[in-house]
C-alpha cells in the first residue's frame, strides 16, 4: 500500500522561515508534541505556537514569508495592517496567522518564563521530512506552562505528569 503524503502547512512555514533566515523556536503544545515517543503521548492543540526573535527585521521576514504562502495575519484587535507592525513588535503582541482551510499559527514575541535568546540557545532540532525544526527544550516548555499558570496549563501539567507515571 502506498501512502499519500499529507500536506503539512506547518512544515511549509518552517521551511520558508529557514530559507529566509527567520529566527524562531516552536513552543507550547506544538513544541511539547515533538518530544512524544508514541502517538498516545501527543496532545491535541488548535494552533501551532512559534516564538519569534522580537526584532522588527525578524518579524517583518516572518510576516513576508507567511504572506507569500497565502496566510492572513492579524492581532487580537483585527487584521494586521503593514503600518501597525512596528507597534506590534514594540508591544510584543501576538500575531494570529490563518488560512481559509482553518490552519492557525500564533506568532509570539514573548513567552512566560524565558526570553527568546534563552529558548533558542539550547533548542532541539527535529527533522520533519527533510526540514529542520527548532523546538524549545522540553524542560523549558513545561516550565513556561508552569509559570503561565493558566487553568488550561495546570490541567495539562496534571495530565502530562500522569502520563509520565504510566510510562
Amino acid at each position: 500500500m502506498t501512502r499519500t503524503p499529507i500536506h503539512d502547512p506547518y512544515r511549509a512555514v518552517i521551511q520558508r522561515f529557514n530559507r529566509r533566515g527567520v529566527r524562531y523556536v516552536v513552543i507550547g503544545m506544538s513544541g511539547i508534541n515533538y518530544y512524544a515517543k508514541r502517538p498516545s503521548e501527543t496532545f491535541a492543540t488548535l494552533d501551532y505556537d512559534i516564538l519569534l526573535e522580537p526584532t522588527l527585521r525578524n518579524v517583518r521576514q516572518a510576516v513576508q514569508s507567511l504572506t507569500d504562502l497565502g496566510f492572513t495575519l492579524g492581532t487580537a484587535s483585527g487584521r494586521l495592517e503593514p503600518e501597525q507592525l512596528t507597534q506590534v513588535v514594540r508591544d510584543r503582541r501576538t500575531l494570529i496567522v490563518t488560512t481559509t482551510e482553518g490552519t492557525v499559527i500564533e506568532l509570539m514575541l514573548e513567552v512566560s518564563g524565558f526570553p527568546f535568546s534563552e529558548l533558542l540557545r539550547d533548542a532541539a532540532t527535529f527533522t520533519v521530512r527533510g526540514v529542520p525544526v527548532k523546538v524549545g527544550r522540553l524542560t523549558k516548555l513545561l516550565k513556561s506552562k508552569q509559570v503561565a499558570d493558566r487553568p488550561k496549563d495546570r490541567q495539562f501539567l496534571k495530565r502530562y505528569q500522569s502520563l509520565l507515571e504510566e510510562a
